[in-house]
């Protein structure tokens, strides 16, 4: 007699905290419909599931698709069990709901993730599966500054995101090289600030010759964050001041400490020397800009940047050492220290949280702060044991704008080297005393795009090292495998080809996606192959 085979334990990413799986089967039928009383539960299924799968979803107190109130799970924790009788989802918020779904869209063919069904026969694997994150705060950051990144594929990557459980989109709205937020108060950063000449690249020579450049509007933002809402992501803004601000300078130069010096969009990349100069004028400005960013983005975090802000012009202004002198500071090398707690505090009144890169605490730990740790995880270790709170997002392990690989075809990069392997090995608690772990919110990764044009580039460096990312940010460490990982992710991958994600391959590169001989050609510096 032959024993029965065991169900298979479904490929999910991130993993759940528990699966159980079960003997029976679910076909789900043209009639499938839904039971809640939950206002607002049913419209969040619809909106993942029907697309993909044709399905009316209607309800009825009669469905087998069932969503039912559970108060004593967290707010993003769900059940999801799948039996022959049907499907049931139990969560105590509508994010519940949400990341419950999206688990679901696996456990289905891939081709339910696109935007139309393809009438394919949907059943699913009887299982039970119980789940909740291991952080509050799981981040995914992108920089549409240096490269503008079309309106639909910013839906498009929320989508992405929302697949994978993150819940903070990290938009970094302003650089050196554009200014990406339209303002009806100085409507030159969108005439002026956001499209620079051309663009050339470190290590190269030559520029392309090519205008570069695009914004959004409030109202186009404003429906960005509805959307990211409606699938359980906050979407954080940020204006970077006082550094990276040359695109600002460009429209209105006279916040700058060299108004007479010309001031245009940046065309390389890098680390600029150009500030503001914090006047009275300048600070107006700065809270002019902020009030018009509150009126579009609800989240309760907002970014001020305050990351690689050289302080030589100040240092050598006159005038930064008259202001200083007034403000009562020391000299104005503390100008900036003075600049991110007025902030803080304008922002604090009106009911926000200020954010920043981890140089906000050069001067010593800014109270009721987060500290998002980027240049090494010891910046947010040092945060944590001030009493600050902390996202973890070092570069060592969360940049992925570094090479994915040191194959010398891999397409043109910043530089670096973040794995597969590496972004998957990334504990953001290590070598943090017990004591300090409440104060570390949760973890991101980050997408800067020096050297990522559009979105097929995005693409490739962003996944699949953003399901391991995910998967840190979700999932409970105890256990964790990457050979196990990888056996998952196979599986997942069929997920992104089915929805178009141009995604690196495990084995490397496909032909396309290479450097190539030409411009993108990885360069001997960087290990690339000799010219």
């Amino acid at each position: 007699m032959t024993a029965p085979i065991a169900p298979a334990v479904p490929s999910v990413i991130p993993q759940p905290v528990t699966v159980e799986p079960r003997s029976a089967e679910y076909l789900l039928s043209d009639d499938l419909a839904i039971a809640t009383d939950q206002p607002g539960w049913s419209t969040v299924v619809r909106r993942l599931l029907s697309p993909g799968t044709g399905l009316e979803l209607p309800s009825s107190p009669d469905g087998t698709f069932r969503l039912n109130r559970d108060d004593e799970l967290a707010e993003e924790a769900y059940v999801l069990e799948v039996g022959s009788a049907g499907i049931e989802v139990a969560a105590s918020s509508t994010r519940g709901v949400n990341w419950a779904v999206q688990t679901l869209r696996q456990l289905l063919p891939p081709s339910v993730l696109r935007p139309a069904p393809t009438g394919e026969r949907l059943s699913v694997a009887g299982v039970r599966i119980a789940d909740e994150p291991r952080f509050g705060w799981r981040g995914v950051h992108l920089d549409v500054g240096r490269h503008f990144m079309p309106l639909a594929d910013l839906f498009r990557f929320v989508d992405l995101a929302a697949l994978h459980k993150y819940n903070v989109f990290h938009l970094h709205l302003t650089e050196d090289q554009g200014w990406r937020f339209a303002s009806t108060r100085y409507p030159k950063l969108q005439e002026r600030a956001s499209w620079r000449t051309e663009t050339r690249r470190h290590l190269q020579d030559h520029a392309d010759g090519t205008p570069h450049g695009g914004f959004y509007t409030a109202d186009q933002l404003r429906s960005l964050v509805r959307y990211a809402a409606d699938r359980g992501i906050t979407v954080m803004p940020e204006l970077d001041f006082p550094g990276h601000v040359l695109a600002l300078l460009s429209a209105y130069p006279q916040l700058g400490n060299h108004p007479e010096s010309g001031y245009q969009p940046a065309t390389t990349f890098g680390v600029f020397p150009e500030v503001l100069n914090l006047s009275d004028e300048t600070m107006m400005v700065v809270f002019d800009l902020y009030d018009e960013l509150l009126e579009v983005f609800d989240s309760s975090f907002i970014h001020l940047g305050g990351d690689e802000c050289p302080r030589d012009e100040w240092l050598a202004s006159p005038a930064a050492q008259t202001l200083a002198e007034q403000r009562g500071l020391p000299g104005p090398e503390h100008l900036q220290r003075w600049f991110t707690e007025q902030l803080r505090d304008w922002l604090v009144s009106r009911g926000r949280r200020v954010v920043g890169w981890d140089e906000i605490n050069d001067d010593g730990p800014l109270d009721g702060s987060i500290t998002m740790a980027w240049r090494d995880a010891s910046y947010g270790a040092r945060a944590a044991a001030a009493g600050l709170d902390v996202v973890m997002c070092p570069l060592s392990h969360t940049y992925f704008d570094y090479y994915p690989s040191d194959d010398p075809a891999e397409p043109y990069a910043i530089g670096g080297l973040t794995t597969l392997e590496q972004a998957y090995a990334f504990e953001p608690l290590a070598d943090l005393p017990a004591e300090a772990h409440a104060r570390v919110l949760g973890t991101q990764c980050q997408v800067w795009r020096e050297y990522l044009p559009d979105t097929r580039r995005v693409d490739y460096m962003l996944y699949p090292r953003a399901c391991a990312h995910a998967e840190v940010a979700w999932s409970r460490p105890d256990g964790r495998s990457y050979p196990e990982f990888l056996d998952r992710l196979r599986t997942h991958l069929d997920r992104l080809t089915a929805i178009g994600v141009e995604f690196r391959p495990l084995d490397g590169p496909l032909p396309w996606q290479t450097g190539g001989t030409g411009a993108l050609r990885r360069p001997v510096e960087h290990g690339g192959p000799a010219a």
